[in-house]
């Protein structure tokens, strides 16, 4: 619901410039991305760094602002280990959801590429929504327990990438995002990601 509500808010600020966005939208800059996803976690000062896989959904009003909805998951666990201890921990991002507004600098590189339409610096703000597991195992001398738990939170994401766009309406990006910064938790990720314009 508070993602669907700022959608619609965005949305409807760009209808402001109707005639801009038809005319732009020629040009084939809706986009959907994949990303691979290299996550830094610190959840009570337990540093792990899980992978993830990620889609993106965006638009560009404009050759400079736009819109973009991120959905993520991390099918692979760290595990953190205690020292002298039989218990370990694993920790997966379940869910990353996020909203954002981005700003899309393009420019011409100052040498030519063969195939290359433009290099561009890209920013990032929003809305992020995150879903962390933890499964514990604790073995002592009668057998081993799983105790699992999750936690969800919401926090103001941030981020910032370059990339490239080719003739051929593919496009390459690297980004680094700041999903959440909590007290208890942080959510990082560099991301490399494979972009498809239509």
């Amino acid at each position: 619901m508070r993602y669907g509500i700022l959608f619609l808010g965005l949305l409807f600020s760009a209808t402001s410039q109707a005639d801009g966005v038809a005319h732009y939208q020629d040009q084939r800059f809706g986009y959907v991305a994949g990303n691979l996803m290299h996550l830094n976690l610190d959840y009570d000062s337990r540093e792990v760094t899980p992978s993830g896989v990620g889609l993106r959904l965006g638009g560009m009003v404009n050759p400079y602002w736009g819109v973009e909805l991120r959905a993520a998951t991390g099918p692979s666990p760290d595990t953190y280990r205690p020292e002298n201890s039989r218990t370990k921990v694993d920790y997966t991002v379940d869910h990353v959801g996020a909203l954002l507004a981005t700003g899309r600098f393009p420019f011409k590189s100052p040498v030519a590429l063969p195939y290359v339409e433009n290099l561009f610096v890209q920013g990032f703000a929003g809305v992020a929504d995150v879903k962390v597991k933890t499964v514990t195992r604790k073995c002592n001398a009668r057998g081993c327990r799983d105790d699992t738990a999750r936690n969800d939170d919401t926090s103001l994401a941030f981020g910032a990438g370059i990339g490239l766009r080719t003739e051929f309406n593919l496009g390459l990006t690297l980004e680094y995002m700041q999903y959440i910064d909590e007290e208890y938790l942080t959510v990082t990720g560099i991301e490399g990601g494979l972009e498809w314009y239509f």
